[in-house]
């Protein structure tokens, strides 16, 4: 979070969403401190994650590690396009100026303000066809082809001696 608030300071321009728990004294006072108060927006977590991710124009997800998000998948599957770390796991999925941005540098605010500007550079139809791609991206994830998959592993396996 804090290469993204000092990304956002840098881009002047866009609304952040922070989805989740309340935000702390010390991101509270960052957040006046870079002038940030109209920019940024906290919103707790609710029961209606996908209607955020509808509303939303772009996902971003600056994480220093995590082994696949569910949440940027959860997201591509709405029809969200994303700004991903390339230290997510999930970004096998992203396909860098396709159905998102891969965001290589998530701890450096100005790669995180670079990818921030490239995003909200982008026309409706631009980002609107990204968010199809994202979405087109995770339909073939399902439950039934997840079951198929570990059907045929199980055979393949051998077991401990």
């Amino acid at each position: 979070l804090d290469s993204l608030l000092d990304a956002m300071a840098q881009t002047k321009r866009g609304v952040l969403w922070i989805v989740g728990k309340p935000l702390n004294a010390a991101y509270k006072a960052k957040i006046k401190t870079l002038g940030l108060e109209s920019r940024v927006r906290p919103v707790p977590v609710s029961g209606t994650i996908s209607e955020l991710y509808q509303a939303a124009d772009w996902f971003v997800h600056p994480t220093l590690y995590d082994a696949c998000a569910n949440t940027v998948l959860q997201s591509m599957a709405s029809g969200l396009p994303g700004i991903i770390s390339a230290q997510d796991g999930a970004i096998d999925h992203v396909h860098d100026g396709r159905n998102g941005f891969m965001l290589h540098h998530p701890a450096d605010p100005k790669a995180v303000a670079d990818r921030l500007n490239a995003a909200l550079d982008c026309s409706e139809p631009e980002r609107a066809a990204m968010g199809i791609e994202a979405r087109e991206t995770m339909l073939p994830f399902t439950w039934e082809r997840h079951v198929q998959n570990w059907e045929q592993l199980i055979p393949t396996v051998k077991p401990w001696p």
